[in-house]
């Protein structure tokens, strides 16, 4: 397959980001007398801001107030990210310059707001390689459903049956493949799964390995 584009998560894919959010929540669990709700956590990963309002109202309402809940999550990652600048994951910044001289088109599609998601990709020196970044709130959908799959690909003219979409969550999985995208995906704070593997994904355990896989034109295709 001639790679077309290749689309791009960005938490836990390109910057270590899911470790913290991880992180932040067990300290929201603690802070509110919860333990016991990792599942709840690993079903969010992905997900957008609305998607995380709406599952905690549901799924903690009999537990604690889930808007305090959701406030203190936040502002502990918040705290936990500004403390250090949060690193590339190994093997992003080659992926990104090898597909830079390929002239092949590059685009995000993070669940992350608008202003978090610019504020991380420039932190992080990694802005200039998009020609776009797709946002959470430029969809009315969260992933899993393909809406913000498909708009990154309309910003950037993809051709998705020789595009890819890269991720590491399962929702994110699910989206991009719903959106009709050859996916690879890299699991980070998310396992892959039997019912990932059933749609015909392939699986990386790095950036470094997705890199070997374009280079070597291994992509397997829909």
């Amino acid at each position: 397959m001639t790679i077309d584009s290749v689309i791009f998560d960005l938490d836990g894919l390109l910057i270590d980001t899911e470790r913290f959010s991880k992180a932040a929540f067990h300290q929201a669990e603690k802070d509110h007398g919860l333990q016991g709700h990792e599942n709840l956590f690993l079903s969010l990963v992905g997900t957008n801001e609305t998607e995380h309002t709406q599952r905690l109202a549901i799924e903690l309402k009999d537990y604690t107030d889930p808007v305090a809940f959701r406030k203190t999550w936040v502002e502990a990652y918040i705290q936990m990210i500004n403390e250090a600048p949060v690193p590339l994951l190994p093997g992003v910044n080659e992926t990104l310059e090898w597909l830079k001289q390929q002239k092949i088109k590059t685009a995000v599609a993070t669940s992350s707001t608008s202003p978090a998601a610019e504020k991380k990709l420039t932190e992080s020196g990694i802005h200039s390689y998009f020609d776009t970044v797709t946002c959470g709130d430029h969809v009315s959908r969260s992933k899993p459903y393909p809406d913000i799959y498909l708009k990154a690909g309309e910003t950037i003219n993809a051709d998705m049956s020789r595009s890819i979409g890269l991720e590491d969550s399962a929702n994110g999985v699910k989206s991009a493949h719903a959106a009709g995208l050859n996916v690879i995906q890299v699991p980070n704070v998310v396992d892959t799964s039997d019912e990932l593997r059933a749609l015909g994904i392939q699986v990386c355990d790095s950036m470094h390995a997705v890199l070997e896989l374009l280079k070597s034109g291994t992509v397997l295709t829909r």
